[in-house]
């Protein structure tokens, strides 16, 4: 029993953003931040099996990806309700899959060092991410223990269209990359969106009120960490190892107090490069309002330092359980009618 204890521990003490997990019920979550409960990991359905799944994995199993998070929560809701759980220190019910219902875990880094050995029988997508890698580690100076693949080539489940999922762990590397990005010029094959890509995704993103779409354009395409590589839309998500965010799993204690629109000015963005990401504000109607996060990539370089921006998501008290210490935080993104948007 206590090695069985002892297996497990470690193995949410791995458990990292970017990482997937297939259940024993072939269901696939994406982890979702580096800290969790002590017998289960926060994760997000992604794919399900159903036997009209328009995707097929190596093993033969039918899945579908299911996109908004009010679909995932209706589907466990209704057919797997085991996975969503009411957490006392994060005061809210979350998705989450017990260790005990962890069949594996699909690491990214893994996934992409293995790509790099397949050679003449690798995809043009395998390739085309293999080579973004590539400019990312040698312009950077990444270690190749840095970088890994997600998304659906980690699942194994890449379809026509299908995007390069990067992730990219540590603040080093992370702050290395976006300074490569944000200095390297033009680097070949690489482009930031514009066009009918750039609409497609502001569109798809965002919805499509007319109001915020030229404004959303205008910030969906200086975005570095996104683009267009070879034909390929990417995404690199930059995660802080555990050891670097300072907190574990109940050092913090939060309280749901509503949905709340909040008006202030950004006045540190340095954490804007992560996911989950973090905006540092001042805010004159609300005094102890001290962030705004998001776990949601979209959400990552959306607002620069000194701007006045405009928020709408879910306020939430936050107490530190050693000292006593309180304040406030908005979390966007986890509603469709979520925003953070600059207005001046």
């Amino acid at each position: 029993m206590s090695s069985d204890v002892r297996t497990r521990t470690e193995l949410n003490n791995d458990l990292l953003e970017g990482q997937f997990i297939v259940t024993r019920d072939a269901h696939i979550f994406e982890v979702k931040g580096s800290i969790h409960p002590p017998s289960r990991v926060v994760a997000y359905l992604r794919y399900v099996p159903t036997s009209d799944g328009d995707r097929c994995s190596v093993s033969g199993v039918r899945y579908k990806k299911v996109y908004s998070l009010s679909d995932r929560e209706g589907y466990l809701r209704e057919r797997h309700p085991e996975y969503l759980w009411y957490d006392e220190v994060y005061g809210r019910e979350l998705q989450t899959v017990p260790l005990d219902h962890i069949s594996r875990v699909l690491d990214p880094i893994t996934c992409l060092n293995a790509m790099k050995d397949k050679g003449d029988n690798a995809t043009s997508l395998e390739r085309a991410s293999v080579r973004l890698s590539r400019v990312l580690v040698h312009g950077a100076n990444l270690n190749w223990s840095d970088i890994g693949l997600s998304g659906s080539q980690l699942a194994g489940l890449a379809a026509s269209g299908s995007d390069i999922d990067l992730v990219v762990y540590g603040t080093a590397p992370a702050k290395r990359v976006v300074s490569f990005l944000r200095s390297a010029g033009r680097v070949p094959g690489l482009s930031h969106y514009s066009g009918e890509r750039l609409d497609h995704i502001v569109t798809s993103r965002w919805g499509i009120d007319a109001e915020w779409k030229p404004l959303l354009a205008a910030i969906e395409s200086k975005k570095v960490l996104q683009g267009v590589f070879e034909c390929c839309d990417f995404f690199i998500r930059n995660v802080k190892l555990r050891n670097e965010l300072g907190y574990g799993y109940g050092d913090l204690l939060f309280k749901n107090l509503g949905v709340r629109s909040v008006k202030g000015v950004v006045v540190d963005d340095a954490e804007s490069i992560f996911t989950p990401c973090a905006y540092i504000v001042q805010c004159s109607q609300m005094s102890t309002l001290r962030q705004i996060v998001s776990y949601r990539g979209r959400f990552t370089e959306q607002v620069s330092n000194r701007a006045t921006v405009v928020a709408q998501g879910r306020l939430e008290s936050v107490t530190v359980t050693t000292t006593g210490e309180g304040f406030l935080q908005l979390v966007v993104g986890e509603s469709p009618f979520d925003y953070l948007l600059p207005v001046g």
